[in-house]
């Protein structure tokens, strides 16, 4: 069995293109969970859905017919991802398309996302400009980037856990073997960075 804390590691330096920044929520147990539904079952991009465990890292590529997947890690800790930067948005925004190494599978089924606003941000050889086919960006419960953070309280209540500037949210399915999360950086009362994703049979 995959360790929580492993499946969510993402700080781990890579030489070879922009990993998925990190994050200073220290992972828990699943038993914290306190949502009664998922708080999310994938992201809009665009006309392309991503649906977690379903949705993979090719099917994001091809839609976008550009990226390359990179990766990082191993065993427990390997990930593969794609990285493409919003310029069409204001600020601009990084998005992080995740599968994990193991429960991805060898399709690379999406398992989670990341994305954070990077002011004054410019497309990269690893992280190019989202086409305009896949703009706008949302999850599916109509949280982004830039939202207010006073629409997720609304929306999910109280959190899990908050440390700082962040604030967590966990739904554990437990006849399936399966957990969600959604964590939020808000400031000023606005989002500015979001982890969201979903596995089963951690």
């Amino acid at each position: 069995m995959i360790s929580f804390v492993a499946l969510l590691a993402m700080s781990s330096i890579s030489t070879a293109a922009t990993p998925p920044p990190a994050t200073p929520i220290n992972p828990h147990p699943w038993q914290k969970a306190l949502l009664k539904e998922k708080p999310t079952h994938g992201i809009s991009m665009g006309s392309l859905f991503v649906l977690f465990e379903k949705t993979t890292l090719d099917d994001v590529r091809r839609a976008a017919s550009l990226g390359e997947i990179s990766h990082q890690g191993d065993a427990g800790e390997s990930i593969y991802w794609l990285c493409y930067t919003s310029l069409r948005s204001s600020p601009v925004e990084r998005i992080w398309v995740i599968a994990h190494g193991e429960i991805g599978g060898s399709a690379h089924s999406v398992t989670s996302i990341s994305a954070q606003i990077v002011p004054n941000g410019k497309a990269t050889t690893d992280c190019p400009s989202l086409p305009a086919n896949l703009m706008p960006l949302s999850l599916d419960n109509n949280l982004w980037l830039n939202s207010a953070e006073s629409d997720a309280l609304k929306k999910f209540g109280s959190p899990s856990y908050q440390e700082k500037t962040w604030r967590s949210y966990y739904f554990n399915d437990k006849k399936l073997d399966s957990g969600s999360w959604l964590w939020l950086q808000a400031e000023k009362g606005r989002v500015t960075s979001l982890h969201a994703g979903q596995v089963t049979g951690f």
